[in-house]
């Protein structure tokens, strides 16, 4: 089982509210009251009318959970009050609204602006803190021995109710612009390998977390993983597909979709957009997935369904670990690589995942083989900040392949449209008995060719230029079958 089954079976009810209408205030507010009640009978869900959020809703009505629903977050409030101690005070303008959040978490607090205290009080709830006096590292000082030494997040301030409530349930401290020097003291603090939920810009971030021990999960978008991360589910196995020996005149291609470390995505829009897992075009030819391996965690409903909706009693869908294992890292900064590299492998043996994606930032593909060297991985795909830098080397470690992209998928660039792919494809060798350069990873950038229809139009375009005798294989079947070369050269 995945998740934290901290309801023990599931709730009786939900309830289901649509804050969009009320103010920012009022959404902070609820926000956090969904994150107190996270493991009561009744929790709270967000809705979300689009994407994952309404699969995971309808899938729960089906079971039996009935819902409830309510346009006042004050009858809210009241319904839920045995969960709260109290309120936290901050102000709507500055950027006390982290620490307030954070303090709701070890407080048992909802947060609210001084417009709504005096409403709090009427409900009946006392201050337990005023965050508008307090910075957020003397919160954290305060508190040291209170919060998660496993969960951080990194939120906006102008994001009033995404992620909140995760924040609350897991007493996990949350910040935004603290100095590098407080930056390297919240991280001290925490275990190897602690989650960091959000984003803060990409590289100089991610490197960062990196060098600090910890992993990047982008979801500063998220909502409901208060509640999503306690549904546990078990996964069902994956399908494998039949294998078939490579062959003279063949070239053997896969194509990759980017940005499967992104939590708030997969668990959110991706599911129904048409350019992606909607797409009618799913099925009719051979195609990998990123996805997080803890999503399994955070949202095992979601990749469940996943697996569950993986074409039909076919390998066409596979999947593999988004960069860069367990979560965003670069290999090249990291703090502890051979501790990443464990909790990586547990992860993946738990979510049926084969192979990692790893996404560096100087350094080198030698730096994959603390991946290499765990038994739960096969594999590595590998992307230098330029995606392509290596140009399709493999490099071999424990007789498994680190296979870099050769080639990109990437709008505006023409050497990275269909055209340009699929005539590069045709300059290559043609016999993956004798050649490695005979194999070809693609990387389908998620975010371009949306006036085309998205990715997997443009991974069906390329498909139909390629010259003939270019074999199509999910990311998995071209490791597999590069092992199988390998080994037929060693004999």
């Amino acid at each position: 089982m995945l998740g934290v089954p901290a309801f023990g079976k599931l709730p009786q009810a939900l309830w289901v509210v649509e804050p969009s209408a009320w103010s920012h205030s009022e959404q902070t507010l609820v926000a956090t009251l969904q994150g107190l009640v996270a493991q009561s009978e009744a929790p709270i869900w967000i809705n979300e009318p689009n994407g994952m959020h309404e699969v995971v809703l309808a899938e729960l009505v089906k079971e039996g959970v009935s819902l409830r629903s309510t346009d006042d977050p004050w009858r809210l409030l009241r319904e839920c009050r045995e969960a709260i101690q109290g309120y936290v005070v901050y102000e709507s303008s500055g950027d006390s609204i982290n620490t307030a959040t954070s303090l709701c978490g070890v407080e048992r607090a909802v947060a609210v602006t001084p417009d709504l205290v005096e409403k709090a009080q009427l409900a009946g709830l006392r201050e337990v803190a005023d965050a508008r006096g307090m910075t957020a590292m003397e919160a954290f000082e305060k508190h040291s021995g209170s919060w998660s030494k496993r969960k951080l997040a990194v939120q906006e301030k102008g994001k009033h109710r995404h992620l909140r409530d995760w924040v609350v349930a897991e007493k996990a401290f949350c910040y935004h612009g603290l100095s590098k020097r407080d930056r390297a003291r919240v991280h001290g603090m925490m275990e190897p390998n602690h989650w960091v939920l959000g984003w803060d810009g990409e590289h100089d971030f991610v490197r960062e977390v990196s060098s600090l021990g910890g992993l990047v999960l982008p979801a500063d978008w998220s909502l409901n993983l208060s509640v999503t991360s306690r549904l546990a589910v078990a996964l069902p196995g994956r399908l494998d597909s039949k294998f078939r020996p490579a062959k003279p005149g063949e070239r053997i291609v896969a194509f990759v979709m980017s940005d499967g470390d992104n939590v708030q995505w997969m668990g959110g829009p991706f599911v129904k957009r048409t350019g992606f897992w909607a797409s009618p075009l799913r099925g009719r030819f051979p195609m990998t997935w990123e996805v997080p391996p803890l999503l399994g965690e955070l949202n095992p409903r979601a990749l469940r369904h996943f697996y569950r909706t993986a074409s039909p009693g076919t390998a066409t869908d596979d999947f593999v670990a988004g960069p860069s294992g367990a979560g965003y890292v670069f290999a090249h900064h990291q703090k502890s690589p051979v501790t990443f590299a464990a909790y990586t492998g547990k992860l993946m043996q738990r979510t049926h995942l084969r192979l990692t994606t790893m996404l560096n930032s100087g350094g080198s593909m030698k730096e994959c083989e603390a991946m290499l060297n765990r038994p739960e991985i096969d594999g590595v795909l590998y992307k230098g900040w330029l995606y392509d830098s290596e140009k399709g080397r493999i490099y071999w470690h424990n007789d498994k392949p680190c296979v870099s992209y050769r080639y990109l998928l990437w709008e505006p660039h023409r050497d990275k449209s269909p055209e340009g792919v699929a005539k590069a494809i045709a300059t290559l060798p043609n016999d993956p008995t004798t050649d490695s350069g005979s194999y070809v990873l693609i990387n389908a950038h998620a975010w371009s060719f949306k006036d085309i229809g998205g990715p997997m139009e443009a991974i069906r375009r390329t498909i139909a230029l390629l010259p003939p005798g270019t074999r199509v294989v999910t990311a998995n079947d071209l490791v597999r079958l590069l092992r199988h070369h390998r080994a037929g050269l060693q004999e």
